[in-house]
């Protein structure tokens, strides 16, 4: 199997470049080489040259999935950031328990922007469950969207592993999860370990969808809440101002957007304004 040349990750950069958005910086290359030759492999060989001529080519919007997939990191975690929740919970939930805090028609909707597997949405659903019982009678919908063939396809079957499950209190776990019996190990046909799946009344709140970031938001918002965490260290600056301009135009006015720790809106020319570390009012 042919390497990597420097010409031809260019060419791939290209494309997730106009595709997606996405900025892959020249020290990914090796990174990007080893999914590549790996996905080669699992299709039964072939010359990375070819591949990236064939979706220079006519690609089908299936193969363009599978590309973003072997670029992509799902990285994730449960409550990941617990700032945010916290901020959600002091300056959002409690003020709707309380009625000191009104949303049109009781009407709450959220948007986890970059879903990964799950565990983002299903936080912001656990939280909401926590805070606001269903006998307040809010309308609350979480939309869980991805561009990743993996992400949505973990994210819909919301099933967790021990490892994937670290971090998260007994007490959430015994109310918010079933365990299950896990699959066979194809080779040794032993069980696998422990499986968590989310339970129905957790699940029912999110629904899961693919969105690329960088093309319109047809049929999305408003949103009271935005989590855009971790996405925007993938994008340039100019695209970074055009997906959080997109973003402003799909929060209701006062509502919440969330980034990721190590992200800033400063620089961008869009009037969200700052509330506390990566969190934002629009």
């Amino acid at each position: 199997m042919s390497t990597l040349t420097e010409s031809t990750y260019k060419r791939i950069a290209d494309i997730a470049k106009r595709r997606w958005g996405l900025a892959l910086g020249d020290r990914k290359i090796q990174l990007v080489a080893n999914r590549l030759a790996s996905h080669l492999r699992k299709q039964g060989g072939g010359e990375i040259e070819d591949y990236v001529q064939r979706l220079e080519r006519n690609p089908s919007e299936e193969d363009m999935l599978v590309l973003f997939d072997i670029l992509s990191t799902n990285v994730t975690s449960f409550f990941r950031d617990p700032a945010h929740f916290a901020f959600l919970e002091r300056e959002l939930y409690a003020p709707l328990a309380r009625g000191t805090l009104a949303v049109p028609g009781r009407r709450l909707r959220l948007w986890s922007a970059a879903c990964s597997t799950g565990a983002e949405p299903y936080s912001l659903a656990m939280q909401a469950l926590e805070l606001l019982p269903p006998a307040l009678g809010f309308d609350l919908r979480i939309v869980a969207t991805d561009l990743s063939n993996k992400a949505l396809d973990g994210c819909r079957a919301a099933t967790y592993n021990e490892m994937q499950l670290t971090g998260l209190s007994p007490e959430r776990r015994a109310r918010f999860f079933v365990k299950i019996d896990p699959p066979k190990d194809p080779v040794k046909g032993s069980p696998t370990g422990p499986l968590w799946r989310v339970k129905d009344e957790v699940r029912k709140l999110v629904e899961v969808r693919r969105q690329n970031l960088v093309e319109d938001y047809n049929g999305l918002g408003p949103f009271d809440v935005v989590f855009l965490r971790n996405v925007m260290i993938y994008f340039d600056r100019d695209t970074r101002h055009e997906v959080v301009k997109r973003m402003y135009g799909v929060v209701r006015t006062g509502g919440i957007l969330a980034v990721g720790s190590a992200e800033t809106l400063s620089g961008l020319d869009v009037p969200f304004r700052p509330a506390a570390a990566s969190i934002y009012l629009r």
